[in-house]
Order: C-alpha cells, then structure tokens, then sequence
C-alpha cells in the first residue's frame, strides 16, 4: 500500500491532535504526520523546510479559529509561497458560519470542508481517494 509520507495537522487543540494522530497512525497509511498549534508557526515552518529543499507535506488539515494566524491568514500566505509540490488541504473545523463556507469555495475547497472530529471512516475516504 501507498502511503503519505507526509502529514500535517495545523489545530491548536490538543485533544484534537491527539484523536486525529491516532486515526492516522491507526489507518497504518502514513509515514509521518507534524502539527502546529497556529498558522503562524505553520507557515514559518513550512516556508524553513521549503527553503532548505525538504519535501512539504502531501497533506494539510488545517483548522481555520486559531490563535495568533487563523487558518484563512494562514492559507493566504501559504498560497503566496514557491510551492511547485501538489500539496492538498483539507479544511477541519467546529465552525458552522456560513461565511467560513463561503470562504472555502472561493478557495477551491469546498469539497474539502470537514467538520472536527476527523472520524476514522472520513480519513480513510480520504485516503482511498489519494492513494
């Protein structure tokens, strides 16, 4: 089986964190999976490994109602990066406002909208689109 060689969890709960680590590790589908407790130290950790030639991640889940960069900021900045790799982000948040789903169209990612908890049935439909 393929895997994901590399996962990125952008949420600054840690139960979240926690309960979506331990799906992925369960769905035995990924190599490696970092996390970030804001978009702000996301992005400068991910701007570091790009700089310095590492791969980025295959894969983003970012929460978008977080301290210091809200995953919008974070998305709008992440986008301006050199990033010639296929990097794909999913969405996983609590929020239910419309105006957060309107923002994900305009983004692209509506079909990539998920509501937290990340359940083991959803990540492995993921996956089985991915690999």
């Amino acid at each position: 089986m393929k895997k994901v060689k590399l996962a990125c969890l952008i949420e600054d709960d840690d139960m979240t964190v926690l309960i979506s680590k331990k799906f992925m590790e369960v769905t035995g589908a990924f190599e490696k999976v970092i996390s970030f407790k804001n978009g702000k130290e996301a992005y400068d950790n991910l701007k570091a490994m790009l700089e310095s030639g590492k791969s980025l991640p295959e894969l983003i889940f970012l929460d978008l109602n977080m301290p210091i960069w809200d995953g919008w900021i974070f998305l709008e900045e992440f986008k301006r990066l050199p990033v010639s790799d296929n990097i794909i982000i999913y969405i996983l948040t609590s929020s239910i406002s419309n105006e957060d789903f309107e923002k994900a169209k305009i983004h692209g990612l509506e079909e990539r909208y998920l509501m937290k908890p990340l359940g083991i049935n959803t990540l492995r439909e993921i996956l089985s689109t991915l690999l």
